[in-house]
């Protein structure tokens, strides 16, 4: 099913971040959706396609970003697609978010008469005879219902040798929560293809699709993806599997806030943009701080993480004008562009967080992104660079 085919696209994947100077700068963004139009069916750059039934997406926008919508009544199959060259043996790693409303009942990929997906990531490689709808390698990262986490398999369907699937999420992960996946495509591909020249790709990704479909189960289904990009900076990243997840926010520090004589009352804090200045003035007895430590390239917020910002909860009902400002940290260990980008996204993923779990109006947090640039500990430990990878929480009443 949902075999990706080849298409003729405006190549708009490009190197992000690469003119800072460094050797090796390492994202390709795939989806920066910046717009809620869409342009025929479908965001720029990318083009609908329709297996059956009526498609239904929209942009919805969250924080500062754009994330696709898709929702399927029970009786269609639908997506997007787009042209995606990326050398996976440079670029290794694949990362997206996505949240899902809806899923489908019954669904199970292992089934032929019931494979069906709340969201599907395909991404296809160089085809390896013809035709080519026959012989194209294709990954298929999907959100199921029934079957477990961890499982991999061939499609089931009529031509669907080469699509090999990939569970990542399935009935027990909670709807309506934002999940953010890593996987090294590079080895997820030498795995499930190792009967093609020795598992090795031919060549560079030839495109890469989103979709959804619930015509076999008749049932409706309803999600949303974005902030897909590839990066070569994370060799090492752990795989999602059903039994090792990585674990996010792991530890959450509060500390009280020093007092400061001379330090003046920050006032609330409307949005700004990316290059407004870092504010260092919460050192009065009456602010608050909170610092939410994160695992080795997360950006997740665990479910404990209501219980442990709980304080920060009940401070901002008593101070309902206080702004708040968010600002992501992180260790040494790979580039500083990607760090750069991985604080940005800590911070983001910690607001969104507190809008969606305490209702928290987006208009009154500020975001920023440090970097490596601002280390509360030594780097050339690993307990310091824990501490580093970090996103601080500061507030003060206005």
């Amino acid at each position: 099913m949902n075999r990706m085919k080849r298409v003729i696209l405006p190549l708009f994947l490009f190197l992000l971040f690469s003119m800072a100077g460094e050797a090796g700068a390492s994202i390709i963004p795939v989806t920066k959706f910046r717009s809620p139009n869409l342009t025929g069916g479908a965001p720029a750059g990318w083009a609908l396609e329709r297996k059956s039934g009526s498609p239904s997406l929209k942009m919805e926008k969250e924080g500062e970003y754009y994330y696709l919508r898709l929702q399927s009544d029970g009786r269609s199959s639908f997506g997007i697609r787009s042209a995606a060259r990326v050398n996976v043996k440079d670029y290794p790693i694949i990362s997206w978010r996505w949240k899902a409303y809806k899923l489908p009942v019954g669904a199970d990929v292992r089934k032929k008469e019931t494979d069906d997906q709340a969201l599907q990531v395909y991404v296809a490689f160089k085809e390896t005879g013809f035709p080519a709808s026959l012989n194209t390698p294709v990954i298929g990262y999907i959100w199921d219902t029934e079957a477990p986490k961890g499982w991999s398999g061939r499609s089931r369907q009529i031509g669907g040798d080469k699509l090999r699937y990939i569970v990542l999420r399935n009935k027990t992960d909670k709807t309506g929560t934002w999940y953010t996946e890593r996987r090294n495509i590079y080895e997820d591909y030498k795995r499930l293809f190792s009967e093609i020249n020795g598992g090795e790709p031919l060549g560079v990704t030839t495109g890469l699709q989103l979709y959804i479909n619930t015509q076999r189960t008749k049932t409706p289904a309803d999600g949303l993806i974005g902030d897909i990009f590839f990066s070569s900076d994370l060799p090492k990243v752990a795989q999602t599997t059903a039994a090792g997840e990585p674990a996010v926010a792991t530890a959450t520090v509060i500390s009280a806030p020093k007092p400061s004589i001379s330090a003046p009352r920050r006032k609330s804090i409307p949005q700004a943009p990316d290059d407004a200045p870092m504010v260092d003035n919460f050192n009065s007895s009456e602010c608050f701080s909170i610092a939410v430590e994160f695992e080795t390239n997360s950006i997740d917020i665990d479910e404990n993480g209501t219980e442990k910002l709980k304080p920060l909860q009940e401070y901002l009902l008593k101070h309902p004008r206080a702004g708040l400002l968010i600002t992501g940290h992180t260790d040494n260990v790979g580039s500083i562009t990607y760090n750069r980008i991985l604080s940005r996204l800590r911070a983001e993923s910690v607001k969104n967080y507190l809008v969606e779990k305490f209702s928290v109006d987006a208009k009154r947090i500020w975001v920023k992104g440090a970097g490596p640039d601002l280390p509360v500990a030594d780097n050339s430990t690993p307990e310091g660079q824990a501490q580093n990878r970090r996103v601080l929480i500061q507030t003060c009443p206005e």
